[in-house]
């Protein structure tokens, strides 16, 4: 991976930076064992859940992405034209990652219809209060803050993302989840391992060549993870839930 040029402020020590790095990676791993201990995730991963569970509470995940994810996409791409306008190698990075995910949301909305989604309802609806509080928090930290907020909501994303769906992999295979239904779990599972590794190190130069990044980036971290994964995770759950419950009620199945 090239190194980016460089800036005319004081670079951070090597040190500096790799403390920095390391205490971003203890807050993902503690993040992640949040995540793991949260009722969305002990239920569906939950050997014994029902199939049905699974299958509604993975659908209104991907309900989730498509909702806030053009929020991300151009949030995003506000960060970038708030960058130095002498670094347009860094914009260059930037702008390749960004517009590798501007069809995702469209990917999570065909899996969802193919769970039995309804497209024209989930274009039109008004999406739920989890999504627009994650909208308008990646939209105000590109908009108001340090345009290096930026790498502080993507990276948590980028990184837990493969871990998560490489688990639900394995988990729907024993479940018997359609295979025509899982193009964004495993396409993400693969392509965010890539995406991680290149927010890291953009992390790292950033953090090297601008001062108060470190500080910039951390915001946008903490920021973004008290928005998700955990409140979107348990606005989709509830409607699985409820999904669930409707459906037993009709067939006459105890709920």
């Amino acid at each position: 991976m090239p190194r980016l040029q460089g800036h005319e402020t004081p670079m951070a020590t090597d040190a500096v930076v790799t403390e920095f790095v390391e205490h971003i990676e203890r807050k993902l791993d503690k993040l992640l064992k949040q995540v793991e201990m949260s009722e969305p995730y002990r239920r569906v991963f939950d050997p014994t859940a029902e199939s049905k569970l699974v299958l509604l509470a993975i659908k209104y995940v991907l309900l989730e992405v498509f909702s806030y994810g053009p929020h991300v996409t151009e949030a995003t791409f506000t960060a970038i034209s708030r960058l130095p306008k002498n670094r347009p190698d860094l914009m260059k990075v930037i702008i390749k990652h960004d517009l590798e995910e501007v069809d995702h949301g469209e990917m999570a909305l065909a899996d969802f219809v193919t769970l039995g989604g309804n497209e024209e309802w989930a274009r039109t609806r008004r999406i739920t209060p989890a999504s627009f509080a994650m909208g308008a928090t990646v939209r105000m930290l590109a908009e108001r803050e340090s345009p290096f907020c930026y790498l502080g909501y993507m990276y948590p994303f980028e990184a837990l993302t493969p871990i998560l769906t490489g688990r639900l992999q394995e988990l729907l295979s024993r479940k018997g989840f359609p295979v025509n239904a899982r193009r964004f779990i495993d396409f993400h599972a693969e392509e965010d391992v890539s995406h991680s590794k290149l927010l890291k190190h953009l992390i790292a130069q950033v953090v090297s060549e601008f001062n108060g990044a470190a500080e910039d980036i951390e915001f946008g971290f903490d920021c973004f993870t008290s928005v998700d994964p955990l409140p979107i995770w348990e606005a989709a759950f509830t409607h699985a839930l409820m999904e669930l419950q409707e459906a037993n009620h009709a067939s006459g199945s105890p709920a």
